[in-house]
């Protein structure tokens, strides 16, 4: 009897572990700076550049890396923050000016602060508080220059780099 029930929950214990295997996840690239690469390492060779909407299947998952399989069978390692777990609702490929918007997945939300917003200033909404909290002219000013500043992608790529953000955190 016991040894009828030890068969079984190995049975049932390689069935569910079997099936898990079957029902492979997917994700879906929601970043243009994609890369599918040969370890979990930014500084890794890049094994393919995925488009922006290509579904991925996943073959594993470790720490903040996906091993994927593209459609074209190509096989690496993916940055999670560079894919989303939901497909797209609109495959443009177009770039966003959004830092965030490589944190697919996230919980984290935030507004985008457009270009637009650095030649008008303040929003409407943010000088009325500015004004009926006396805040300084100088601090209004000093954001309005933040706005202004320009970051090209490589002095992002950089900034993670050196702090060890994103995909170059260890």
């Amino acid at each position: 009897m016991i040894r009828h029930s030890v068969i079984w929950v190995i049975s049932v214990s390689l069935a569910f572990v079997f099936s898990l295997a079957l029902a492979r996840d997917s994700v879906w690239v929601s970043s243009s700076r994609a890369k599918i690469q040969t370890e979990k390492s930014a500084a890794s060779d890049v094994v393919s550049k995925p488009d922006v909407g290509t579904e991925l299947t996943v073959l594993a998952y470790e720490k903040r890396w996906y091993r994927v399989r593209t459609p074209d069978g190509d096989e690496g390692w993916i940055y999670r923050g560079r894919v989303s777990k939901t497909p797209p609702a609109q495959e443009t490929g177009e770039e966003t000016d959004n830092l965030l918007s490589a944190l697919g997945g996230s919980s984290i939300a935030a507004d985008e602060a457009d270009t637009a917003r650095s030649i008008r200033g303040l929003s409407k909404e943010t000088e009325t508080y500015a004004k009926n909290t006396g805040t300084p002219e100088k601090y209004q000013k000093a954001l309005d220059d933040v706005l202004a500043m320009k970051v090209t992608d490589g002095e992002i790529q950089d900034f993670m780099r050196n702090g060890k953000i994103g995909e170059y955190a260890e």
